[in-house]
């Protein structure tokens, strides 16, 4: 008898045919391009051919399993069974194994109790994320694979959904790293997210077994895993057969099942109706008729950018350079604005091959005079877009600007009245608000591309469709699906369930439009009003090229809007206007009436080196990447990674105007006062996280009285390694994800105890969070040597900590305090408690003041220079340098004064009692009474930090927009955690300063300085 297992799964449909011997006699493994049923019925004739008439049992299994198993009746086994029945059968020395398919990772823990951990709302560490790295990298997986094996320095990268990883890979990309580190990098997140997301703090031991394709084709994939996990030969278990694993758990499992051939299954699929059953709502076509279409592909061709022929063209013209997150253009404009050439080509993962070719495609086509000499001089160049600093100095380009600003100067020449200007492009969205022709407000996407073209073309690569045949198949859709706003990645498993429903491509290309803009409308714009976008409303970026998109807009908004001809090439053609405004204004190099542009001679010779050093000029110690570019003799130095201006190697003239206030409230924070104390007591850990950055003066005077000898855990301690694998949760925020790392450093710097207080109230109606509040127990559970046979934890559970803003302590803290510490100190008193609570109190009152003086000393120095602040509002802990990334370092470059909000709320003293207390908890209230004091000064900007995953944080968003807008001002919020895109974070910045200047000019009664005559 034969048996056959069949494995329908996200990504691939595999079969394998074996005998009562378990020698496999065949086996197949498609990628069925969300086919899946089609793919299955190919798979299936293609194996009849070899096996005509032979009876076998068949088991199915799969996520897309289910159905097949019920039409054809045939028996279903759930995937899990399916690993664990192979498992058994033929691999019965593994303890735990790991398995990652298309859009799903496991493990499965088979000694020590039965256990399996599953990826449930995240995509992250699956071959979808891997494929996706792959496409931006322009390969597919296995050539990732073999770049992979040339890694020499691991990057971090988000190990979160592919989408996310994309924030982290294209500043990689566009700054030069090497291909080999960037896919090395994405396979150690893919490691990374499995066992730290999955395992969540129960230990990979014993024999190791790696399932599933990506596992078993990926070979630098599985030594990631090897190394992470630290296992050596003995303990590695791979499987021959590993990518057909659950199908031949299928078979087994069902060994006994009624048999038949697989003649009859081919006849049986070729009967089945797979289209039956729809569910999925259908939205209204976008056009009705081909007049209608008509109409509207008439009026938009109205809107059209001036052109002159290069062909004929003298004298002087500007170049603007846009180099996106997936591809680079230039625009070349005459002397009067007009278009003499354009360009587009995508950057393939290689952002200086792409630009050698886009500087060889200008000079090719310059004109030359009858002596052979050029027609046309480059007068001045600018670029803008993510790889701005590094096309800056790698081809010695003039100038740079800021991508909002290039897109307005472009949409403002086009359409003069312009009230609101939207821009999508593959992986970023831009709302840009106007008021009297200035900025006014600027919206980016955070970190999911869900609303951007990289979800449409995605889908057509996916679907194995020519991207401007899935596009045009939108057009006159009679059914658009309704796919909803979810996140890209699970809104492919919406797709092909919408394919089983027999919807066509144009259906589900519509469907995508309209998603596309859902997602961007009221996920990144929050758009509650249309009306307040304006009469006049632009759209660009390459995204709205796409004739689908853009009437799903329309038909959203119910505006009709401008889309200039050259809606792709917004940014660069605004970045050569700019440039023949500076030009004509004489800014910047203005001894210099030619562009320092590489010629052609120069750019080939141009040669580049990298590589990778440690910076060691401040405490953040950033991996960084130097480039050098050397032409002529000339060399120049780009650096990628340094959080701080003192790693930059490009020579940039520091922005930097005030001191360092934001850190100097960090250092003060951990500043041990001047006390004798004889540590008779012992050594006690306190870890440097979560509220000891705004408590830690308190603790550590109170212990410090009670003859502790404090030790902190170090400031370097990083979430690696040991730390990952005891995160019993992967929806933690990252700041209680890195207190892990925190108690290993004090476990294995030999504490004799660890001091981790849980309190509720910090203040009299002023929560802390719930899961600052859990840190001991969660520690006590899963770090290995704390607590029970390790170092003791003294854990004090309070209720409230201070009774009044004056910093008394309750009553009930003494005796609360005295039980936890009495296990480690047996001679205490009570007497002992209560004065070293006062000691405590005065140290935090010292600490409170101190930051009031900071606060007026900053509010001071803005007001005699007549300079910026901004207030960088958020917790306490976001000043720890691994969770604040540099961030406040950037501003100040800048040249702001960074302030924290305790700064601003304790020089201006208390707010009035109805605003004080705004949401009953003690973080999320002082950002919002920040805000609210943030209003009163004309010189002072807002912008929150906030943590991915913090449901309070996300609630105290919305409420400080709302304040923040109300007053006039630019708001700005930027999501973190373990990884940060900061060259998405300087858009929002120099958008904010461009917002900031031309309210300055308007308040003044001064014309703007754009140049615009």
């Amino acid at each position: 008898m034969l048996h056959a297992g069949i494995d329908l799964g996200s990504k691939t449909v595999k079969l394998v045919v074996f005998d009562d011997g378990l020698e496999v006699l065949y086996s197949s493994y498609e990628r069925h391009l969300s086919n899946v049923f089609e793919t299955l019925a190919y798979t299936l004739k293609n194996a009849s051919v070899h096996f005509p008439c032979e009876a076998m049992t068949f088991g199915v299994t799969g996520s897309a399993g289910m159905q097949l198993a019920e039409l054809l009746g045939l028996p279903f086994t759930q995937e899990v069974v399916s690993v664990r029945s192979a498992i058994k059968t033929l691999i019965p020395q593994t303890d735990t194994a790991i398995e990652i398919g298309g859009e799903d990772s496991k493990i499965l823990f088979l000694t020590g109790g039965e256990e399996l951990r599953m990826n449930s709302t995240c995509a992250g560490g699956t071959g979808g994320f891997i494929d996706t790295i792959a496409g931006m990298l322009d390969m597919n997986a296995e050539q990732l694979n073999y770049c992979a094996h040339g890694c020499k320095n691991i990057l971090p990268i988000a190990s979160r959904c592919a989408v996310f990883a994309q924030a982290d890979v294209r500043p990689l990309i566009n700054q030069g790293v090497s291909k080999e580190d960037i896919a090395g990098s994405a396979f150690d997140a893919v490691v990374a997210q499995c066992v730290g997301g999955l395992a969540c703090g129960r230990p990979i031991v014993g024999n190791v077994a790696f399932l599933g394709g990506p596992l078993h084709f990926l070979s630098a994939l599985r030594e990631r895993f090897i190394d992470r996990l630290g296992l050596d030969s003995d303990h590695v278990v791979v499987p021959r057969e590993g990518h057909l694993f659950v199908a031949q758990g299928a078979a087994l499992a069902q060994w006994h099942a009624q048999p038949s051939t697989l003649s009859q299954m081919v006849e049986k699929i070729n009967g089945i109706d797979w289209r039956q059953g729809a569910s999925l709502p259908r939205l209204d076509p976008l056009f009705g008729s081909k007049e209608e279409f008509e109409a509207f592909s008439k009026r938009h061709a109205s809107h059209r950018a001036p052109r002159t022929n290069m062909g004929a063209y003298e004298g002087e013209a500007f170049l603007g350079i846009d180099s996106g997150s997936e591809a680079i253009k230039y625009a070349l404009i005459a002397k009067d604005g007009s278009i003499l050439r354009t360009y587009y080509a995508r950057s393939a993962g290689n952002l200086i091959e792409a630009a050698r070719d886009m500087l060889l495609d200008l000079w090719k086509h310059i004109p030359r005079m009858h002596d052979g000499s050029p027609a046309i001089t480059i007068a001045r160049s600018l670029v803008t877009g993510y790889g701005e600093n590094y096309l800056r100095q790698a081809l010695r380009v003039d100038a740079g600007e800021v991508e909002t600003v290039c897109h307005m100067r472009a949409a403002q020449s086009l359409s003069p009245d312009a009230n609101f200007i939207l821009d999508i492009g593959g992986q970023d969205i831009k709302c840009i608000y106007l008021r009297n022709g200035s900025l006014d407000n600027v919206v980016l996407n955070e970190a999911c591309s869900s609303g951007c073209g990289a979800l449409l073309s995605g889908m057509a690569w996916s679907m194995n469709v020519r991207f401007d045949r899935f596009l045009d198949a939108a057009l006159f859709a009679s059914e658009p699906v309704d796919l909803g706003t979810r996140c890209t990645v699970f809104m492919t498993s919406r797709v092909r369930h919408a394919q089983k429903e027999g919807a066509t491509i144009g259906d589900i290309s519509a469907g995508l439009a309209y998603s596309v803009v859902r997602n961007a409308v009221f996920k990144v714009m929050r758009v509650r009003d249309f009306a307040a976008l304006g009469k006049h409303v632009v759209v660009q970026g390459g995204t709205f090229l796409n004739d689908a998109v853009l009437r799903a807009f329309e038909k959203l908004s119910g505006i009709e809007v401008v889309r200039p001809d050259i809606a792709g090439h917004m940014g660069a053609y605004g970045a050569a206007l700019l440039a023949r405004e500076q030009h004509v204004r004489g800014k910047g190099k203005s001894a210099c009436s030619v562009s320092e542009l590489l010629s052609l001679e120069q750019l080939k010779r141009l040669q580049l080196t990298v590589r990778t050093e440690t910076c060691e000029l401040c405490g953040n110690h950033c991996s960084i990447t130097v480039t050098t570019f050397e032409s002529d003799g000339e060399t120049r130095e780009l650096s990628v990674g340094n959080r701080c201006a003192r790693g930059d190697r490009s020579g940039a003239k520091s922005g930097i105007q005030f001191s360092d206030y934001y850190s100097a409230r960090v250092r003060r924070a951990f500043t041990r006062a001047a006390r004798e104390s004889s540590g008779a007591r012992g050594s006690i850990g306190i870890m440097r996280t979560l509220e000891m950055f705004d408590l830690f003066p308190f603790w550590d005077g109170v212990l410090n009285d009670l003859g502790f000898d404090v030790v902190l855990s170090s400031e370097r301690a990083k979430l690696r390694g040991a730390a990952l694998g005891t995160i019993p949760s992967e929806s933690a925020c990252f700041p209680s994800k890195i207190v892990h790392a925190h108690a290993l450093d004090l476990v294995n710097r030999r504490v004799a105890a660890i001091f981790a207080p849980s309190v509720r109230e910090v203040m009299p109606g002023e929560l802390s969070c719930p899961p600052s509040r859990g840190v001991p127990f969660v520690l006590k559970a899963n770090v290995e040597g704390i607590g029970e046979g390790g170092v003791p934890l003294a854990a004090p559970v309070l209720e409230g900590l201070f009774s009044s803003e004056d910093l008394d302590v309750r009553a009930d803290v003494a005796v609360r305090l005295l039980d936890a510490l009495r296990p480690i100190a047996l001679d205490l008193s009570l007497a002992d408690i209560e004065h070293a609570l006062v000691v405590g109190s005065a140290a935090q009152r010292a600490f409170r003041d101190d930051i009031a003086r900071m606060g007026k000393t900053a509010l001071a120095a803005i007001g005699q220079r007549g300079g910026r602040g901004i207030v960088l509002a958020g917790r306490p802990y976001h000043g720890d340098p691994e969770i604040g990334h540099g961030i406040a370092g950037l501003l100040r470059e800048c040249g702001f004064a960074v302030l924290t909000e305790d700064m601003l709320l304790f020089a201006e003293g208390p707010l009035e009692a109805e605003a004080s207390n705004l949401s009953g908890w003690l973080y999320p209230d002082r950002v919002l009474n920040a805000a609210q004091a943030t209003i009163a000064f004309d010189n002072l900007e807002f912008m929150e930090l906030y943590s991915f995953g913090c449901g309070l944080d996300a609630l105290t968003v919305d409420r400080a927009r709302d304040v923040i807008e109300g007053g006039g001002k630019v708001f700005t919020a930027l999501k973190i955690d373990e990884m940060v895109d900061l060259a998405s974070i300087r858009i929002r910045v120099r958008s904010m300063i461009a917002a900031h200047e031309r309210r300055s000019f308007e308040k003044r009664g001064l014309p703007e300085d754009d140049g615009k005559k």
